[in-house]
């Protein structure tokens, strides 16, 4: 996992900035050494609705005036904001202290090897969705993240398979996007999910697209 990290150029991600765009909703994320400061910004006719966390707190604003939000309510927002950056910036933050990674096999999919990497959390600092566990296929030669698999609890619970396609490179951080596959079985086992989509018997839920990536570093 390690090796996945350099070669996506997660250290570069430790001082940095990155915007984006994922279904119309602008996101900024900067990085500083531990220290964290995201953005989420909707704007809708004249209404202009930004939320952010950092490292401290989050807050939501509507045309820059602060709103009064329940704490269950804005942990959900920031819970959403931060999933958003999480899985944009993937494989950064999988060597954590919180993070448990184990190697569960290996599979030949489309005829390419792959080391199998189990992850799972800490219930201390490993976030609120801290029980979910993920799969990576990562490339045995290229150490690249070409698939991942995970399950989730939140107001429903299931299953996602994501297929990496659209890979490119922006001042030297692998950015990339994924085909974003669902079981059609009940129960799946997670780690079987590359045999069922080698089988053909996940369904093409969503397309995960990142746009108008722009990338800076801290001096």
């Amino acid at each position: 996992m390690d090796k996945a990290i350099n070669a996506h150029g997660g250290h570069l991600l430790e001082q940095s900035t990155m915007d984006f765009d994922f279904r119309g909703v602008s996101y900024h994320a900067l990085r500083d050494n531990g220290i964290f400061n995201f953005t989420r910004t909707r704007v809708k006719d004249s209404i202009t609705v930004v939320d952010r966390l950092n490292n401290q707190s989050s807050r939501r604003t509507i045309n820059e005036v602060p709103q009064k939000i329940a704490d269950s309510t804005m942990a959900s927002y920031a819970s959403s904001v931060n999933s958003v950056i999480y899985f944009a910036q993937l494989p950064y933050s999988l060597d954590g202290k919180a993070v448990y990674r184990e190697l569960v096999g290996d599979k030949i999919i489309k005829n390419e090897p792959y080391y199998k990497i189990k992850v799972t959390f800490d219930p201390n600092g490993g976030g609120e969705d801290h029980e979910d566990e993920f799969i990576y296929w990562i490339h045995k030669d290229t150490f690249l993240v070409d698939y991942l698999a995970y399950s989730y609890c939140e107001e429903d619970c299931g299953y996602r398979f994501r297929e990496s396609v659209n890979r490119r490179n922006l001042e030297g951080v692998t950015i990339q996007d994924y085909n974003n596959y669902k079981e059609t079985i009940q129960d799946p086992d997670l780690s079987q999910l590359d045999q069922l989509f080698m089988d053909g018997k996940l369904e093409l839920l969503s397309e995960i697209k990142l746009e108008n990536v722009h990338l800076s570093f801290l001096n």
